[in-house]
């Protein structure tokens, strides 16, 4: 995170992969990065039926970011974000941005989290809090936001890059209901920190180093201490996406360098290991309990799917109306009710479920 190269949004175009012959990026503690070391492939688990979820249109375009909770639903653009109450309490909206992008919208019951991003030089960026049920909004001080970056949010805890005295960028985190927040672990210089995913579970991250032209990346769950610690399971330097379960880990890995949106996501169960089959990096999504993640289509004849994995099944959420050409952006959650927006020649939507 150092820097983070205008903090961590440059993660797709630096984190690349490394050859078989290349070392991982260096453990932030004296504790080795663990790895399978069976010759043997895990067995795979094939998708299983399952109790079909209830999608509902969200009523909003599918040109906008739309975030479906409980009580509220984020609406958002590039410069703009709006809350839109359920209840029929009065709508929130941010004022409009006219020199940063939106970039984090977290959304928790009456709790929010909007962060904005700079190009340019700036070190620095944008987040607030806000409590929606008094329309209040509070710019986040202390520790103060880098510029970009992933941001993740569980219960009242919020995880988010910071910078430090030094000017470099620390993982921080912050109560969001009173404000108040400590500076946390720093990597070494040239080491970033992505891919945040936090649940019940436990907060995941991936590593990546960002002085290389060849980066190896590796796979953590932060400890008690709120210290990264490299997990047992993925392949050394391959990993990507993370996220902790209530029986192991699931993640993904990327085969070709040259190809990082492909995957093939793995998850650990009891210490085993399964193949869950490819999916598209940067879409694992913890929702309800369950993790998602998508799934383009590897042939003209498929759709594009969500897939769902409850910790020892895997199963199909979802599936575009489209065929070959179709795609899935990334899944958004709030208050156990997930959202998709679905793209293709047959036709968009854009719809949420209650997972639970």
């Amino acid at each position: 995170m150092r820097l983070l190269c205008t903090a961590l949004a440059a993660v797709l175009v630096l984190a690349t992969g490394c050859g078989d012959d290349e070392k991982p990026v260096s453990d932030p503690t004296p504790t080795p990065s663990a790895t399978s070391t069976s010759t043997e492939p895990p067995p795979t688990s094939e998708p299983v039926e399952a109790t079909p979820l209830d999608w509902q249109p969200t009523g909003q375009s599918v040109d906008e970011r739309v975030i479906v909770g409980e009580r509220w639903t984020a609406i958002s653009t590039e410069t703009n974000v709006r809350f839109e109450s359920a209840t029929g309490a009065a709508d929130v909206a941010m004022p409009t941005s006219r020199s940063g992008s939106v970039f984090a919208v977290l959304l928790d019951g009456d709790t929010a989290v909007v962060s904005y991003a700079y190009g340019g030089e700036s070190i620095v960026g944008t987040g607030y809090r806000l409590d929606l049920a008094a329309g209040k909004r509070t710019k986040i001080v202390t520790p103060e936001p880098a510029n970009g970056g992933d941001w993740a949010l569980i219960d009242d805890s919020l995880y988010y890059p910071a910078l430090d005295e030094n000017q470099d960028a620390c993982l921080a985190t912050l109560a969001v209901t009173d404000g108040n927040g400590e500076e946390g672990w720093c990597p070494p210089e040239l080491v970033g920190i992505a891919e945040l995913e936090a649940n019940e579970h436990g907060v995941a991250a991936m590593l990546f180093d960002y002085g290389s032209d060849i980066s190896c990346r590796t796979l953590t769950l932060l400890d008690q201490a709120g210290v990264p610690q490299p997990v047992e399971g993925p392949a050394e330097c391959k990993g990507w996406d993370i996220a902790a379960t209530g029986t192991g880990i699931i993640w993904s890995e990327v085969p070709r360098p040259k190809r990082q949106e492909s995957a093939v996501f793995h998850a650990l169960v009891d210490g085993a290991a399964r193949e869950l089959g490819a999916g598209t990096t940067g879409t694992l999504t913890t929702c309800g309990g369950d993790t998602f993640y998508v799934s383009d289509p590897l042939r003209q004849s498929d759709p594009a799917r969500l897939m769902r994995w409850d910790g020892t099944t895997l199963s199909v959420a979802y599936e575009s109306k489209s065929k070959g050409n179709a795609f899935l952006g990334t899944p958004e959650c709030a208050d156990g009710i997930i959202t998709i927006s679905s793209y293709g020649e047959d036709g968009d939507e854009q719809v949420s479920a209650n997972v639970a």
